[in-house]
Order: C-alpha cells, then structure tokens, then sequence
C-alpha cells in the first residue's frame, strides 16, 4: 500500500490522540511526546514516550525525563518511526517491532458470522470495560479503565461481541474505534481466553469495517506487536503494511 508522509502523520496523529485520552501526564515539544499514567502499570502502548527521527541528545532526553519523574517506576517505552533510510540507534533495549496496517476499504469487504456484535452506549459502559479487562487480563486496573472510558466515552465508538453456547449468550470480545480528522483507528481489540479461536476478533473487524465506511473513511488502521504472533491475522483480512515503529524499553527506577 503506497502512502505518502502526510498519511503516515495523519495516522500517527491518531494514535497519539487516542492515548493522550489515556494518560495522566502528556506533554510534547516539537520531536518527543511523553504519555504516562502510572495506574495503567507497566504498559508498553500507553506509558510511552514517541521520539522523532530529528531528535538530538536522546540520552539527554531520557535522563531528563527521568529525572522529572521520580514517582513513576515502571519500564517508560520509546516509539520511533522507523525507515530503510534514517532510524536513530539508542543504547537502550530494544522491546519489538510495532506493525502499522491499513485495510482498503474501497476493495476488501468483510462478511459477517453468527457472532453478534453491539455497539456501547454510555448505560451499558461496564459491559466493555469488563469485557477489555478480561480480554487483555487486566482486571487489577478496572477502576482506572473505568475512568478513563466513562470520561472519554463520547469520542470513541465502543463495541462488544457475544458468543452463543448451548443457547447462552454470553460476553466474548472488545474492540474500539476512534476516529481523528481524516483517519480512523481499530484499538483495544480483545477476546475472552475462552472464546479465543471461534472468530470473534474477525467479526469484530468486521463490524469495524462496516462503520468506518459509513462515517466516509477509506482506510482502516490497526497496530500490532510482532512478537505477539497476530500479523499473519490481520494480512489474511486483507490489511497491508503501511510502516513499523522500533519500541525501546527504558528503566525509570
């Protein structure tokens, strides 16, 4: 898929948005944007720092970050936006390889299953709060998670599946939608271990897909570690990759 720089920042945007919604500290200059919400624990997406390819002195960077703040011990994840061309090499370990995709909504269409998707709204909140937590076995930060959504409710688009067996409906899945200017972003994407393997996440991107072309997009972004074994998924939906980012983890204690 060819993009040019303006998409990629666009896309880039997006995902910084979307965590600002989820941090407590957030503050940028013009090459590093800090994100950091200590109640989310050792977070490799949310508590993050994302550093621009002309940034100078990135130690100096670092320690200075370090040193304003004391309070938060958890490993602080570097995000850059790598290229063939120009990639700034730390003396920091490196944690994995991010996968940026995008699927063209102009040439893939999705078909629905027998799993049944509802979208949220702001009376049925814990339904998806219980179902992230579980998904992503985080149930020790459900009352920051409430937090967060109940706040920010009104500028995702929030969407559960339910999985029939033996004739109970029964919760199975998550995943979120956020849309920023021109670009929309498929985030949180989870199932239940027990329902694992029985194409709930599918029939969730499905229903994505189907939204994002009826608020007017053309283009459907999800992320994806590649450690975490789920490339090969989203590239048989159809999704292709736009660029990757380095992730580094540096220790704040």
């Amino acid at each position: 898929m060819d993009l040019d720089i303006d998409n990629i920042d666009e896309i880039d945007e997006n995902e910084s948005s979307f965590c600002s919604l989820w941090s407590k500290t957030h503050e940028k200059t013009d090459c590093v944007e800090l994100f950091l919400n200590p109640k989310l624990g050792d977070d490799y997406f949310f508590n993050r720092l994302n550093i621009k390819n002309s940034c100078h002195n990135i130690s100096d960077i670092l320690n200075s970050i370090k040193s304003s703040h004391t309070n938060y011990h958890d490993s602080l994840y570097v995000h850059l936006i790598c290229n063939n061309e120009n990639c700034v090499k730390f003396n920091i370990p490196k944690f994995g390889t991010m996968k940026i995709l995008g699927l063209d909504l102009n040439k893939y269409a999705l078909e629905s299953d027998h799993i049944e998707i509802d979208v949220i709204d702001k009376n049925h909140l814990y339904n998806w709060i219980d179902v992230f937590c579980r998904s992503f076995d985080s149930v020790h930060i459900k009352d920051e998670v409430t937090n967060i959504i109940s706040k920010h409710y009104q500028k995702v688009t929030l969407l559960v599946a339910h999985h029939n067996l033996d004739q109970v409906k029964y919760f199975a899945g998550c995943c979120l939608l956020y849309e920023k200017k021109e670009s929309i972003g498929l985030y949180c994407l989870g199932t239940i271990q027990h329902f694992r393997r029985k194409g709930v996440a599918r029939e969730l991107i499905a229903n994505a897909v189907r939204i994002a072309k009826n608020n007017g997009h053309n283009l459907l972004i999800v992320q994806t570690l590649t450690k975490e074994g789920y490339e090969e998924f989203y590239k048989k939906l159809g999704f292709r990759t736009i660029y990757e980012k380095m992730l580094y983890s540096f220790e704040m204690r």
